[in-house]
């Protein structure tokens, strides 16, 4: 793992994780880490093992021409990126998607419960219409509907999805065994706990149905999981078996907690 210097650095527009993975897009997420790109940002990983190019989440279009500027400082152009792999839908995640598609041959994956709502033109786990109107998001084509526990290829890369609902319905951890380690990008599942707050849930609305009972429940189910490196949708990796558990145990309770709080849900409606 590059040490906090390292990560600190933006003299080439990117930060350089381990081998082969770089941080090159993403918000300070309230000033908690580097802005790599636009501040409304979710973090844009690459990940690369020989020819194999893949960009993990896309961020958002107002940040897409910095997040490409960073991937050329890399010494690479959008023509090599291959496959697009999404965490859930969410507008930080994915809006710059249409651009990616249109400007590169692009293979675009996404959980398959985020592909059907697309494809019946319900954009409610998009999230966009939280923000104030005009809303002129472009929606994307997803090629691949990716289900539970499937295990598939991009290029050499091989990449196993764990659907973790509760954040959205379509919240997707997935696994990528690289250099000996195993990634897990969880998108907005679980982050790396704040030292003066503690740990955070992924944003919970009603608008892209959260859901407090599945969250605990999927949260449980990663607790089985043993992930080396794990890569949130926002904020700074949490590097390590033991780091990785403690974060997912505290964002759990913290989960149980609320999950507890009849008030709350009775008036978030989650």
């Amino acid at each position: 793992m590059a040490n906090g210097a390292a990560l600190r650095s933006l003299s080439d527009g990117a930060q350089r994780l381990v081998e082969g993975l770089w941080r090159i897009g993403g918000g300070s997420w309230n000033e908690r880490t580097d802005a790599l790109s636009a501040e409304a940002d979710g973090n844009v990983y690459l990940l690369t093992s020989g020819a194999s190019h893949v960009l993990i989440d896309c961020g958002t279009r107002t940040g897409f021409p910095a997040i490409r500027a960073n991937l050329e400082r890399l010494g690479f152009d959008g023509s090599q990126i291959r496959d697009l792999l999404l965490t859930h839908s969410h507008w930080d995640h994915s809006e710059a998607a249409a651009q990616w598609q249109a400007e590169n041959d692009v293979r675009t994956h996404l959980n398959s419960v985020g592909r059907a709502f697309l494809d019946r033109g319900d954009h409610r786990l998009l999230g966009y219409q939280i923000g104030p109107p005009p809303h002129d998001f472009d929606v994307f084509d997803v090629d691949h509907g990716v289900d539970d526990g499937e295990t598939f290829q991009l290029g050499a890369i091989v990449a196993t999805a764990y659907h973790l609902p509760g954040h959205t319905p379509d919240s997707t951890l997935i696994t990528a065994e690289h250099g000996g380690m195993t990634f897990g990008f969880c998108g907005d599942i679980v982050f790396h706990p704040r030292q003066e707050d503690g740990p955070i849930l992924g944003q919970l609305c009603s608008l892209w149905l959260s859901n407090l009972d599945h969250y605990i429940q999927s949260l449980q189910r990663m607790l089985e999981l043993d992930i080396d490196l794990l890569l949130p949708g926002h904020g700074n990796p949490v590097c390590g078996k033991h780091e990785t558990r403690l974060a997912t145990e505290q964002t759990l309770r913290l989960a149980e907690v609320l999950a507890h709080d009849r008030r709350l849900r009775e008036n978030v409606g989650i």
